[in-house]
């Protein structure tokens, strides 16, 4: 496989989450046409701070478990493990479209299910996939290079988890939810 084809399989999610959103927007706004474009705001919003959450959830109880299991120990390590092992690796930085693809029909299936709505669910999924790309990237550049302002902060957030306390720290886009689950770094 040459270079480039594995640098456009790396970061293919940049592509295909906003495609996929787009024919998501249309089909959603076709299907509930009394609505206006305008309403998507508060699905969209709420579908990014939903993605915070399950960042934050997804790094400290499925990359982080804390249970006696060698069989999710080793599966964690395989998601995540690898990635702390080799931190600077570009291509254990980025999550695989086949893992986020699966989550992501997942979320939209349950928040079909607990609105009924498709206009509100292609909304909320729209927030997640651009909370998520935020954190790809975001992630992405921590480990590439160096970084000032709000990435500066972010990176000295997220490599005091990686380098100092593996335990605290576990939001890389925002503390929200270690400040609301008690996982802030110490000083």
């Amino acid at each position: 496989m040459d270079g480039m084809t594995r640098r456009l399989q790396m970061f293919v999610s940049f592509w295909a989450y906003p495609l996929l959103g787009a024919v998501l927007l249309y089909v959603g706004d076709r299907f509930d046409s009394r609505r206006d474009s305008v309403e998507y705001f508060w699905p969209v919003a709420s579908g990014i701070l939903l993605w915070t959450l399950i960042e934050y959830l997804l790094h400290r109880f499925v990359f982080h478990p804390r249970l006696d299991s060698a069989r999710i120990e080793r599966m964690a390590h395989e998601l995540h493990g690898n990635h702390h092992r080799h931190p600077r690796d570009p291509h254990k930085i980025l999550a695989s479209i086949s893992m986020s693809l699966p989550i992501s029909a997942l979320i939209f299936s349950a928040v079909w299910l607990g609105t009924g709505d498709l206009f509100t669910s292609t909304g909320v999924i729209c927030g997640v996939w651009a909370g998520f790309l935020y954190y790809e990237s975001v992630h992405y550049r921590l480990h590439t290079s160096n970084a000032s302002g709000l990435l500066g902060y972010q990176r000295r957030w997220h490599f005091h988890h990686h380098f100092v306390n593996g335990n605290v720290c576990f939001g890389v886009t925002t503390p929200l939810w270690d400040a609301v689950f008690r996982t802030l770094r110490r000083k």
